[in-house]
């Protein structure tokens, strides 16, 4: 958290924006909240939520979203994988037209990715099947850095707890006739701390994720002839 402090207060002091950064503590056990309170009290632009225990990912982007948004709503990974200070290019893509940007470690034109090699195997394989099943011409449905048009937001409801969230979320605005675009972007590895993410239990989402996904789309398709 602190190196991402550090580059949110760079990008901040030099991007004319009205910036708000919710941080929301996802049950922690260590001093992340304590932390998060100091550095709330240094900073006027961010403020903290909490769960009382672990949830996931899906649990804490609801919480985020459940207050008052803005008109683009930003997510972002808080161990840096991917460069904040590339969060006003997401933004002016939204305020060109789209309503969903995502970055995209998976788009032809992007080369330069670290990391564990199975799980960058993993999410590449899931995302070409959530491409396949949809045929909605996008490489990455996994990455959490994006930007939202505020209306995506409030009319895609999305039930994953886990890190399947973020899929299910562009699965279903992709369905629902929101315009997506991506990024292409360089996925780094992670510098600081252990993450959280369980290969077996994401797998498994995913895999519950596809099923429903087909679903959709046939649901789709039929009520689209219909």
């Amino acid at each position: 958290m602190p190196l991402l402090l550090e580059r949110l207060d760079r990008l901040i002091a030099r991007d004319k924006r009205a910036w708000e950064v919710v941080f929301v503590d996802d049950g922690s056990t260590d001093r992340t909240p304590e932390l998060l309170a100091e550095a709330c009290r240094r900073r006027p632009w961010m403020r903290a939520l909490g769960h009382q225990r672990n949830l996931g990912l899906g649990a804490a982007l609801r919480t985020a979203f459940s207050g008052d948004l803005a008109p683009v709503v930003c997510t972002i990974d808080s161990d840096c994988t991917y460069p904040p200070e590339r969060l006003p290019e997401l933004i002016a893509i939204v305020e060109q037209g789209a309503d969903l940007v995502t970055a995209s470690p998976w788009h032809p034109d992007n080369t330069q990715f670290e990391g564990d090699r199975l799980r960058r195997l993993l999410s590449r394989a899931v995302s070409r099947a959530y491409q396949r099943i949809t045929g909605a011409q996008i490489h990455t449905f996994t990455c959490l850095f994006r930007a939202y048009r505020r209306q995506v937001l409030r009319q895609v409801a999305f039930k994953e707890d886990g890190f399947a969230a973020t899929a299910e979320i562009l699965v279903k605005a992709v369905l629902q006739g929101f315009r997506v675009a991506e990024q292409p972007m360089p996925l780094t590895v992670r510098r600081h701390g252990v993450s959280k993410m369980s290969l077996t239990a994401s797998v498994g989402a995913h895999l519950r994720l596809l099923v429903a996904t087909v679903r959709w789309v046939r649901a789709h398709r039929r009520r689209e002839s219909g």
